[in-house]
């Protein structure tokens, strides 16, 4: 596998579209030239092993998935557009088809690994009027902030229950790029899936230090950096946070 830096990226356009597939091009327009990160995904190699809780034959999401998690986009965007003040709303969910792998790096970049991605859903998380990626600085929330990694982990709850997608991505709604990468395996054998929905299913304007405390426990280490493309599509991203 060759990973580099892509060049040539067009600007933003509006996410406020259904778009079919994943468009790594316009979404990582501004991808910052990192060369030595591009060396450390080199040394992972093209049979850097998946691990055991990524499928590494999923297939692609079947339009019945595609159609559930457009759902769920529409009615967790109606459920958070009811807060008071700054507003979130999931302005996509598209297969990440075109997409062949994610080298997750480690924050300190001494680790990765590799994931298949041509199975997952990526969702935007965006500010409500705002243009994301690369939202208006007045439009971007910070990489701390508590609501969109509850409305993330909710977007990816709600996917692996109610479908069979093995990958969810959620883009949030920061300055710089900002992903949360939750992998059904991993994020299912942690938790009771169906009692954490139930308390993310309470209005979102109301949270106590219990749930906040599960939300950032839950999202903390799968936030990562895009930080290369890759010719292929593959994506190099860096742990944000480290354990």
């Amino acid at each position: 596998m060759i990973l580099k830096t892509d060049q040539g990226l067009r600007g933003p356009t509006s996410a406020r579209r259904h778009r079919s597939s994943f468009d790594a091009r316009r979404r990582l327009w501004g991808l910052p030239r990192w060369l030595a990160l591009t060396t450390v995904a080199l040394t992972m190699g093209a049979s850097a092993a998946a691990p055991a809780h990524s499928s590494a034959t999923a297939p692609a999401p079947t339009q019945d998935a595609l159609t559930r998690t457009e759902a769920i986009r529409t009615e967790v965007t109606a459920r958070y557009r009811l807060l008071p003040g700054r507003k979130l709303v999931v302005t996509a969910a598209t297969s990440m088809r075109g997409v062949p792998m994610l080298a997750l790096m480690t924050a300190d970049l001494l680790e990765g690994r590799i994931v298949p991605a041509d199975s997952g859903i990526f969702f935007d998380v965006c500010s409500a009027h705002a243009t994301c990626p690369y939202p208006a600085r007045r439009a971007a929330w910070p990489v701390a902030a508590y609501l969109p990694r509850r409305q993330a982990l909710e977007l990816a709850l709600r996917t692996f229950l109610e479908t069979d997608v093995s990958l969810v991505v959620v883009s949030l709604p920061t300055a710089q790029p900002v992903w949360a990468v939750v992998e059904r395996d991993d994020l299912l054998a942690s938790i009771d899936a169906s009692a954490v929905l139930d308390r993310l299913a309470s209005s979102p304007a109301l949270s106590d230090r219990a749930l906040r405390e599960l939300v950032g426990r839950l999202t903390r280490l799968r936030l990562f950096a895009p930080a290369a493309l890759g010719p292929d599509g593959s994506i190099v991203a860096v742990q944000l946070f480290g354990s």
